[in-house]
């Protein structure tokens, strides 16, 4: 069955809660697609399995195809799971690298309703808001509330800029004159359910509002803006913005044995920010030309 990229929000974590902009990216260096088990299937496919069960007893018990402008065909995905059918992914669980997403993506292509109502598809205004919904309703399942943004990147394969009024498809190929980014791996899982809940708590303490609406959602909007357009100075001063207000505001996303990193590289010239909810899982290095990663810590190359 068709393989789905996992995905990378490269801007918009937690703000994108609040009506801020956020672009995110397919990632091939990972990937997961539906298989059915055979003599080489993985050992812990029928952990993916238990997984889809769930899945499909809590979209059948809330009766949540009533939400989605495509309905799934529970059924058949049952009957297939008996079959032996898992999602075989080498997306790394909890690294804030769209595990989920791909899983929403790669149900929603087979077992989607879309698929029989292709002229409807096509008659839909805002298709991407339209698959959108549905993905959230899907993805909301795995981590209790959820935008349906990155099942629709995983599922379109194409970056997508998420506005306040609508969303956007920029290039295929995100240009980065003068500087590189890389995935630093904190070598620690985190669930993002629990960290949303933190962020909406901290949402209520009316300072920390105020200062996440009047410092970090105008340097997240100008950094995507400057992302975009090749602005490479402007990016690098909103960089830094997001990364100090992530290090003194954020800090419980940041792995505590990782915080002194962050800071360094801040004072070395590589703003460093939460990818997704953070947590763990992997965090994103912008990285100037001439500039170096230290050895001490796992990386991978975006672009």
């Amino acid at each position: 069955m068709k393989k789905f990229n996992a995905k990378l929000l490269l801007f918009g974590e937690y703000g994108l809660m609040v009506g801020a902009m956020a672009l995110a990216v397919p990632f091939s260096r990972f990937k997961g697609s539906l298989e059915f088990a055979s003599e080489m299937a993985p050992e812990n496919f029928k952990n993916s399995q238990l997984e889809l069960d769930r899945f499909v007893s809590y979209f059948h018990h809330h009766q949540l195809n009533v939400n989605m402008n495509f309905p799934l065909r529970l059924e058949e995905i049952k009957k297939d799971l008996e079959r032996g059918m898992y999602f075989n992914s080498d997306i790394p669980l909890q690294y804030g690298v769209g595990s989920s997403a791909a899983l929403c993506a790669a149900i929603y292509e087979h077992y989607g309703n879309y698929q029989l109502d292709l002229k409807e598809v096509k008659d839909k205004k805002n298709l991407l808001s339209v698959l959108k919904n549905d993905f959230s309703v899907m993805e909301a399942y795995f981590h209790g509330q959820s935008s349906g943004f990155d099942p629709l990147v995983s599922f379109i394969n194409r970056p997508v800029l998420l506005g306040s009024k609508q969303m956007d498809l920029p290039p295929a190929e995100l240009k980065t004159p003068g500087y590189s980014v890389y995935l630093l791996d904190t070598e620690v899982k985190s669930p993002t359910a629990p960290l949303v809940r933190l962020f909406l708590d901290k949402m209520k303490n009316k300072s920390f509002e105020a200062r996440f609406q009047n410092e970090f959602l105008p340097a997240n909007d100008l950094a995507i803006q400057s992302l975009l357009t090749g602005e490479t100075p402007e990016l690098f001063k909103q960089l830094n913005v997001l990364s100090a207000f992530q290090a003194e505001h954020l800090q419980e996303m940041i792995p505590a044995h990782f915080r002194h990193v962050v800071n360094d590289m801040l004072v070395s010239g590589i703003p460093v920010k939460l990818l997704g909810s953070g947590g763990g899982g992997f965090l994103l290095a912008f990285v100037p030309e001439g500039a170096t990663l230290t050895t001490k810590v796992r990386s991978l190359k975006v672009f």
